[in-house]
């Protein structure tokens, strides 16, 4: 009997151990998790290189058609109120574009005149502007003398005229296709401000109709990101303006008005329209007042243009698109390193586009899908109903027989 237990005994141990030893070369399953997860991210940042990738290759059609989708967005709401009011379509798309040219072109004229007539004045004329440079060079901290002051203009002149000179066929490629992508963003812009609305109701229709209106509020938007964009760009120009102008009229610059509008449109173009202000408020500075008001003009455009690119631009981008800071000050560093000057312009656009389609997806996704249930569960309960009022009367017709 004993032999016979221990028997038994060995052969339930023996499966018990095989089983052990064969779910110790089993893969823990936070490992399989984990390897899973893995793998679906490796797919999603391939098929994001792919895309960038595209991206830069098209970047001569791709961002004139990303700056025309901003403008349209923004613009298109004039649009369709001339539409509205019986305007034909082409009318319609043309009003606001050439309003936003006229607005330009009326603020460059106004900057040009008022420029003119300070330098003009008896005041500021070619000598005394000479002459407060020299007597700012040979005062301390720098102590030139007047052949050095004369050495140093000789070898800028030098090095200016043998930088125009080397201007070559890049340059003048760079300079065809900067004038080909200003026009072609016109031309887009035109066409989206028109026939918008008609293309993606074309694009939504081919869609399979249970996703039709998850895609169409995506579209929306978009639109509506872009031009929450655009609005916060506008805003923060103007709030470096105002910055700006108050500093300068502490300094006694002259022309605070007409650098004030050179500030608010260069805020649209970032990086360089900041660069492009500053210098220009630099030199008005130096030229009628002097070298000294210049150095403080300058440190006054460095301190306005921190605080937009570190405070200003994340607060009025991310309360406008609706993302956080972090996101914003992320994607102007990302999109500059990668795509340069319009990478950093077009960087938050196009990930506050792409975060609101998507949530705008999925939401409407929910939808649909609630009141799919919803109305599925109506019918099985008013289904339900009937039947019992069938059994009940069943059961009364049996009893009365």
């Amino acid at each position: 009997m004993q032999s016979t237990a221990s028997g038994s005994e060995r052969l339930a141990i023996g499966p018990v151990s095989a089983q052990r030893d064969r779910s110790a070369l089993l893969v823990p399953v936070w490992l399989e998790r984990l390897s899973s997860w893995a793998k679906g991210l490796l797919l999603i940042g391939a098929a994001l290189g792919v895309i960038l990738w595209v991206a830069l290759k098209l970047r001569v059609a791709l961002v004139p058609f990303l700056l025309a989708l901003i403008a349209a967005a923004a613009l298109r709401p004039v649009a369709r109120r001339l539409e509205v009011r019986r305007v034909p379509k082409s009318l319609a798309a043309a009003i606001p574009i050439g309003t936003v040219g006229a607005i330009f072109a009326g603020a460059g004229w106004f900057i040009y005149l008022r420029t003119r007539a300070t330098f003009e004045s008896n005041t500021v004329t070619e000598t005394t502007i000479r002459d407060r440079i020299d007597e700012w060079l040979m005062a301390k901290p720098f102590d030139l003398s007047r052949g050095q002051i004369d050495d140093a203009e000789a070898s800028i002149s030098s090095w200016v005229s043998t930088g125009v000179s080397s201007l070559g066929v890049e340059q003048a490629t760079l300079a065809v296709q900067l004038l080909a992508g200003a026009l072609l963003t016109l031309v887009l812009t035109f066409f989206l401000v028109k026939d918008g609305p008609s293309m993606w109701n074309g694009v939504v229709g081919r869609v399979n109709p249970v996703r039709a209106d998850a895609v169409r509020r995506s579209g929306e938007a978009v639109t509506d990101t872009m031009s929450a964009y655009l609005r916060s760009v506008v805003l923060t120009g103007i709030a470096d303006a105002l910055l700006i102008g108050a500093g300068l009229w502490v300094l006694g610059v002259p022309l605070v008005v007409p650098l004030m509008i050179l500030t608010a449109v260069a805020g649209l173009f970032p990086v360089v329209g900041a660069v492009v202000a500053g210098s220009g408020a630099a030199v008005v500075a130096l030229i009628t007042v002097g070298p000294t008001t210049a150095i403080w003009v300058i440190v006054l455009t460095i301190v306005v243009q921190q605080i937009e690119g570190n405070v200003m631009q994340p607060l009025i981008v991310a309360r406008q698109v609706a993302i956080h800071p972090v996101v914003v000050l992320v994607a102007l560093t990302a999109g500059g390193a990668v795509a340069g000057l319009a990478g950093a312009f077009l960087a938050v656009p196009v990930v506050a586009a792409g975060i609101a389609a998507v949530q705008a997806f999925s939401n409407e996704l929910e939808v649909d899908t609630v009141g799919a249930s919803g109305d599925s569960t109506g019918d099985a309960l008013e289904q339900s109903s009937v039947d019992r009022c069938f059994a009940v009367e069943d059961a009364d017709v049996s009893s009365g027989l």
